[in-house]
């Protein structure tokens, strides 16, 4: 069975060559033309000017995740839910993945010396409703009566 099999292919390979070199009844006849060759002579001796491409401006994404270092670091943020937290213009932005039919709000519920506490609420929509299946990035501004300075963020569900 073996042997039947490597006469087949060499009887193949065999075949494939000699087609391919041959000149079988569909190969064109000989003729007496010359290729065209092409001269370094002919050839432009300058390429058309393009169009200068303007380069993108350099910005952050608009969509996603924001960027690492405008996060708290972990150990100013104490978080029970899942959030990350930013501090901009005197207060801070709780920033979630929401899915489908996903709402959330986030209000102050505690601020003092050492710490301020925000209460984070996520809703999931109603039982049996159909929900597109993305993620989706929401900030939640949050205002403060002063700067959050070096206070410690708690988000509590609620």
């Amino acid at each position: 069975m073996k042997n039947a099999a490597k006469t087949l292919g060499v009887g193949l390979v065999l075949a494939a060559t000699a087609a391919c070199g041959a000149g079988g009844p569909g190969a064109p006849a000989n003729t007496s033309t010359p290729p065209v060759v092409t001269t370094p002579s002919d050839l432009p001796t300058s390429l058309p000017a393009s169009p200068p491409v303007a380069k993108p401006p350099m910005s952050r994404p608009t969509v996603g995740p924001p960027p690492m270092d405008k996060m708290l670091p972990p150990s100013q943020v104490d978080a029970k839910v899942p959030a990350q937290v930013s501090a901009e213009n005197g207060g801070i932005n709780v920033h979630l993945e929401l899915s489908g039919c996903d709402e959330a709000t986030a209000n102050l519920a505690d601020q003092n010396a050492q710490r301020v506490v925000v209460k984070v609420k996520i809703d999931h929509g109603k039982p049996g409703q159909m929900c597109p299946q993305v993620i989706r990035y929401a900030v939640l501004p949050v205002k403060l009566a002063e700067p959050l300075g070096s206070r410690t963020v708690v988000l509590e569900a609620g």
